[in-house]
């Protein structure tokens, strides 16, 4: 592939920092396609006010493969699907992971979804039952409506990953959309990761905390949505039910064997949540 997808810094910059996660053969052929020819400004700023970004986003991006690992133990099929995906190529992921163990994969997003389409097709070709929906995911109706066209089943169980979402959305939209996807058996298994409230942080790391909060603010113009873990709990327990609370230290031990980074809960900026719906 010669032409290479150029998209804005904002877009392409969790791609960036997770850049060493992506090493099987389909993740190198996306990668490549698209244009990192340009360190950006943005990459740049966040790692000098925060050194451990790379560090807190590829753990994010780990744990959630190990929710799915798990989750993909307890049933023999499944679906996935994927809120706010932006150019992360977790569908890549779970296609080489798990043939035949997954019924359709639904990407959402109201960026590059028809650009990422155009990539995946170009390094695939096959067919496989992969969905891109350009939605807005605050509009839910219309995500109803593009789900349900997609082949969406409620009565299917189902893996709906909300990585990266509630960091620019509010606390109630996010509820509308676990409503949307709520069963009755509360067979979908959800994950979502959490900016922490100032209040959860620890006062050694409070500086972290409110450099990398500046440098995202002022790139994408935005407040970011902050959380403490008991609004999680609540914002979840309303359609759904809390499996686990997850410390980015947590996550660094699992995957590790050690903590080197991120030492107690706090440390890190994010954390996970792993709920049923």
């Amino acid at each position: 592939m010669t032409h290479k997808l150029k998209v804005p810094a904002t877009s392409r910059l969790v791609l960036e920092q997770a850049i060493r996660l992506y090493t099987s053969p389909l993740e190198q052929a996306y990668v490549n396609a698209i244009d990192f020819s340009e360190t950006s400004r943005l990459s740049r700023d966040l790692t000098r006010a925060y050194p451990p970004a790379a560090d807190m986003i590829c753990y994010r991006k780990q744990a959630v493969r190990e929710v799915i690992r798990q989750r993909m133990e307890q049933y023999p099929v499944q679906q996935v699907l994927i809120l706010g995906a932006g150019l992360d190529p977790l569908s890549l992921y779970l296609l080489e992971n798990y043939p035949g163990r997954i019924s359709r994969i639904l990407e959402v997003d109201n960026g590059y979804i028809e650009e990422k389409k155009k990539i995946y097709e170009d390094i695939l070709h096959t067919t496989v039952p992969l969905h891109f929906l350009h939605c807005d995911l605050t509009d839910t109706v219309l995500l109803n409506k593009m789900l349900k066209q997609a082949g969406y089943v409620p009565e299917e169980p189902a893996i709906v990953i909300f990585e990266g979402v509630i960091h620019y959305i509010s606390n109630e939209a996010c509820v509308q959309v676990m409503q949307l996807l709520t069963t009755p058996m509360q067979h979908h298994l959800g994950v979502m990761d959490f900016s922490l409230s100032l209040t959860e942080v620890p006062d050694n790391y409070l500086v972290y905390h409110r450099n990398l909060l500046k440098v995202i603010e002022t790139h994408l113009n935005m407040t970011a949505n902050l959380n403490t873990r008991q609004q999680v709990r609540d914002m979840i327990e309303r359609f759904g039910r809390l499996v686990y609370l997850e410390p980015l230290c947590e996550t660094e031990k699992k995957l590790t064997g050690a903590n080197r980074i991120f030492l107690q809960p706090g440390h890190g900026i994010i954390e996970m949540a792993v709920f049923n719906l």
